[in-house]
């Protein structure tokens, strides 16, 4: 009968070396790509985050207005002020989205625009949205807020007066200059960075046609 030949010890030391190899290039193979699927999916989550509160900056501002008929209990403004490194700007617009077919409401609506210390912890700040469905005579307060985005590191806003053809970075409907008018354009810049130094910068430029 033939006998049956077993490992010897060298050629078991060499069979779990090569093992253990395997195994770790096998390891390093799946932690990378899970590294590169995490890294990926942050990027992802900034931009899109970046991209929502874009469309609806986008969205609101050009439909601000400055009522002919105001009264002592409604007044419509516009009001930006130039901040480093956040803007902050308080409006009356056409933008409500109505949500109840069944409930009477406007599509006026105050808004603004600020930032506060990062809600989620971050080193940057949040962006505030304020909307309130009443226009009252106090257009900076009340309303509901909300994060249109975290780690913000910066918000530019520009307006465009065309009686004067320049770019401001203030503007005060009840002053002199710009008395009961809203820009003629917009220009928004913003950018955010995550804690992991990830950067995200938008850029648009809105026009208002009559």
């Amino acid at each position: 009968f033939s006998a049956q030949r077993g490992l010897t010890l060298i050629e078991l030391t060499l069979s779990i070396s090569i093992l253990a190899v395997i195994t770790m290039i096998s390891y390093s193979v799946l932690h990378g790509s899970a590294r590169i699927a995490n890294e990926a999916e942050a990027r992802s989550d900034l931009n899109k985050m970046g991209r929502n509160a874009m469309r609806i900056i986008g969205r609101e501002l050009p439909q601000s207005f400055i009522s002919q008929n105001q009264t002592e209990y409604f007044k419509t403004v516009f009001k930006a002020e130039d901040r480093d490194p956040v803007d902050e700007v308080y409006f009356v617009a056409k933008a409500h989205e109505k949500r109840d077919a069944n409930r009477k409401e406007s599509n006026f609506a105050e808004y603004g625009y600020f930032s506060d210390s990062d809600w989620n912890g971050g080193n940057y700040r949040t962006l505030v949205h304020r909307e309130a469905t009443v226009v009252d005579e106090e257009p900076e307060r009340g309303g509901t807020l909300l994060a249109l985005t975290h780690s913000l590191r910066s918000l530019n806003l520009r307006y465009y007066d065309k009686n004067k053809e320049e770019w401001l970075d203030d503007w005060d409907s009840e002053g002199a200059d710009h008395m009961n008018r809203v820009p003629d354009a917009f220009e928004v810049r913003m950018e955010l960075e995550d804690d992991e130094a990830r950067v995200a910068s938008f850029f648009t430029r809105i026009v208002v046609t009559p």
